[in-house]
């Protein structure tokens, strides 16, 4: 075999560590590319004192190509946002549900589209205020309401009027506080059994299987893991879904020796004066009592819908146990349960906008699987094209899973309620650098 010379080893050496350099430098200066592009949208939020600060992270392949950070997660002990950090994910909880139920699905008798009065008998017979409304004849459902409606928000129940309710039906909710965001719903009513008894005590706003009306849907799904699994949900959910995906940050109750990890929840303030240089817009929030700082602390109640305390990098777990989604995965998840996720449930029925009416317009040309939101492309009624899968949380946590580009990302902050809608931008900037 004819041996290569001192020289022409030594030229190709230098062409490969040549090669291997630029793509390095190729790399580099797209990242910072990125990085600036975030920083046109999240700057300003520090900058003009919108809220005190924020922990960004995106993913390719599970690996982390952008960490960005700025601001404090808790002004009074100067806690800088990271990984790391707690924040309380409200409604982020929710496809970690959907993930719990099919689970529990896979493992026992209990079947996707069971009524769900087999497992609480109370729900049998419910009636239907129309569009919530206490004004129009009370009429018999259609139908039971199954686990699947429960998962995809086709239940017919609603939130409380503090939340996205419907009609006078979300009244009764608030101010029966029913799955309220208030701290004290645990004392006026109790656990997730007492909530979900008085919640089968009223009627419902919709048909069931009829219109997608964000709900306490996952609230009634989380009761019914329970039943069926001899457990609470907080116990299930810990020993089937967090445990095996080593997400050990994630409870719904903060530990005293982590409380200064927990970030602090904070509100807008609005200012009617005027105020020299830039002002604070933001201040405590005031769903708590004056000595808590953050939801997670003392006796919370555990809930399917809410209530859930993680950091990013506990929850880029679950994000990237979704993408992979590999036979060969920690909870033993069959491909069927990962397609019932990451697919469409309702649009081929409902159309691409059904979550329009009751989410607003941030939801249009979307459709939804079990427990996920899923954008679309173009729209084009007849074949959806899947541009990300996501949901969010009411103090403006969210997060989105591309699995045609294996890139995902999460937003962490705690600003009650959410009015920042930065979903959009901030998956589009991961589009436009990491899209295959």
């Amino acid at each position: 075999m004819k041996m290569l010379s001192f020289t022409t080893f030594l030229r190709t050496s230098l062409l490969i560590v040549g090669f291997l350099m630029n793509a390095l430098c190729l790399a580099n200066s797209s990242q910072n590319s990125m990085e600036t592009e975030y920083a046109k949208i999240l700057d300003p939020l520090i900058s003009n004192r919108l809220i005190p600060g924020y922990y960004l992270a995106v993913f390719k392949n599970g690996d982390k190509v952008i960490e960005k950070a700025d601001g404090l997660a808790d002004e009074e002990i100067s806690l800088v946002p990271s990984g790391n950090t707690l924040y309380a994910i409200a409604s982020m909880t929710k496809p970690l549900t959907a993930l719990a139920m099919l689970k529990l699905i896979e493992t026992s008798e209990i079947q996707l589209y069971d009524p769900i009065e087999r497992y609480l008998p109370s729900f049998e017979g419910m009636l239907v205020a129309v569009a919530g409304s206490y004004e129009t004849e009370l009429q018999p459902v259609n139908r039971s309401i199954t686990i699947f409606d429960l998962l995809t928000h086709t239940s017919g129940l609603t939130y409380s009027s503090g939340i996205t309710g419907v009609g006078d039906i979300s009244d009764t909710y608030e101010s029966l506080e029913i799955f309220s965001l208030r701290a004290s719903s645990i004392s006026v009513l109790g656990d997730l059994k007492q909530h979900v008894g008085k919640l089968s005590e009223l009627p419902l706003v919709e048909q069931p299987g009829t219109v997608f009306t964000y709900s306490v849907g996952p609230d009634v799904a989380g009761r019914i893991i329970e039943i069926v699994s001899g457990k609470t949900f907080r116990q299930y959910l810990k020993a089937s879904i967090l445990e095996p995906l080593e997400m050990f940050d994630t409870d719904f109750l903060v530990k005293k020796t982590d409380y200064g990890r927990l970030a602090r929840l904070y509100s807008p303030l609005k200012r009617t004066y005027q105020v020299p240089g830039t002002p604070k817009m933001y201040q405590r929030a005031n769903l708590l009592d004056s000595h808590l700082k953050n939801f997670g602390i003392e006796t919370q109640m555990t809930s399917g819908g809410s209530g859930l305390i993680s950091t990013a990098n506990d929850f880029a777990k679950f994000m990237n146990f979704l993408l992979q989604k590999s036979s060969d995965n920690p909870l033993g998840l069959s491909q069927e349960s990962f397609d019932l996720m990451l697919n469409d449930q309702l649009g081929k029925r409902l159309g691409p906008d059904l979550m329009l009416d009751s989410l607003g317009e941030g939801a249009s040309n979307q459709v939804f699987s079990l427990g996920l939101g899923i954008a679309l492309e173009g729209n084009n009624e007849e074949a959806f094209d899947y541009d990300y899968l996501h949901w969010s949380g009411a103090h403006n946590t969210l997060f989105w899973i591309d699995p045609g580009n294996k890139v995902s990302g999460i937003f962490m902050t705690q600003i009650f309620p959410p009015i920042f809608g930065l979903l959009p931008e901030l998956e589009q900037v991961a589009d436009n650098f990491l899209a295959e």
